[in-house]
């Protein structure tokens, strides 16, 4: 019998590798699998620092956030190995006024120093949303070839809002990564 937590990270269902597929893929190859006599997951547990043991009937240990509830913060990724990391290129098309249709938060801060650049939102209807690869959680790693690292923020939008139809994004995205 296997224990799986809230948080821990699904690689694999019956040998099939769900790193690299969309949320929807991911969910469809999981319910494709849910009828077979015997599955097979693999999993990576990430392990939450505020997390309370508590004890079931047949004593096995359950781990929980308090409340029940676990949400992985993006930190959690920087944890993963190395090849786990999926870095791609996405290119964005819009029209000359629209916006791209996402929110960062990170960068240069004088009190917190260098901090990547995070997607925070995608909003519904915009380039982002309708082209369906960004997602909540990646990092931005350069724009249109420029590395973004050291970057404030107050020089990445600007350097954003200056594109007028096309914008080329190198992102970091992680297995999870929601939509």
């Amino acid at each position: 019998m296997l224990l799986l937590f809230a948080g821990d990270v699904l690689l694999s269902i019956n040998g099939v590798d769900l790193t690299c597929l969309s949320y929807l893929d991911a969910v469809s190859e999981l319910k494709s699998n849910a009828a077979s006599h015997t599955v097979v997951l693999k999993t990576l547990e990430l392990v939450a620092t505020e997390r309370h043991g508590e004890t079931t009937e047949g004593g096995v240990e359950v781990t929980r956030e308090p409340g029940g509830i676990w949400s992985p913060l993006w930190v959690h990724w920087f944890s993963l190995p190395s090849s786990l990391h999926w870095c791609r290129h996405i290119s964005l098309r819009k029209s000359t006024y629209e916006s791209w249709g996402f929110s960062i938060v990170g960068g240069y801060e004088e009190t917190k120093g260098n901090q990547p650049f995070f997607i925070k939102t995608i909003v519904p209807s915009t380039p982002a949303f309708f082209d369906g690869r960004l997602k909540c959680g990646d990092e931005i790693v350069e724009v249109n070839g420029v590395n973004a690292v050291g970057m404030s923020n107050a020089e990445l939008i600007p350097m954003l809002k200056e594109q007028k139809n096309r914008v080329t994004l190198t992102v970091v995205s992680w297995p999870g990564s929601l939509v």
